[in-house]
């Protein structure tokens, strides 16, 4: 089976079911700059380094901290996350540009290449879209 290594906290807020929606993660995007054609479950891999709060503080936005509230997430959680560990499992279901979610970080343009040439100095934040979470 594939992984895919994650820093902490956002590998086990991806494995973390939602209470409004079971079938989808708290953080149910993952970011990437490059694109996959994986359809399929992946074991999530929890890196050995992690975001400090500082980092945290400086990219979450304010929605992505409403949900975090939630699930009551704070400095002491993120302390005590697995690192370097296989936590858990999830469903790669697609791969887009600008998805909705406030999980999804947006690229300028869309699409990426204009009357066939390529942007160049563009580069696109691939959103992979992620389902059914198992810890």
């Amino acid at each position: 089976m594939k992984a895919i290594t994650i820093k902490q906290p956002w590998a086990s807020l991806i494995c973390t079911s939602r209470q409004d929606d079971p079938t989808k993660g708290i953080k149910d995007i993952e970011n990437r700059t490059w694109p996959t054609k994986f359809r399929c479950r992946v074991l999530v891999h929890a890196s050995l380094s992690s975001w400090s709060t500082r980092q945290l503080g400086l990219y979450l936005t304010p929605s992505m901290v409403n949900e975090l509230h939630k699930i009551d997430f704070n400095a002491q959680t993120l302390l005590n996350l697995p690192k370097s560990a296989i936590i858990g499992s999830i469903e790669i279901v697609d791969c887009v540009i600008n998805h909705h979610s406030i999980w999804a970080e947006k690229s300028e343009f869309s699409p990426y290449t204009v009357n066939g040439q390529d942007n160049e100095g563009f580069e696109p934040v691939y959103n992979w879209v992620l389902s059914n979470p198992i810890k």
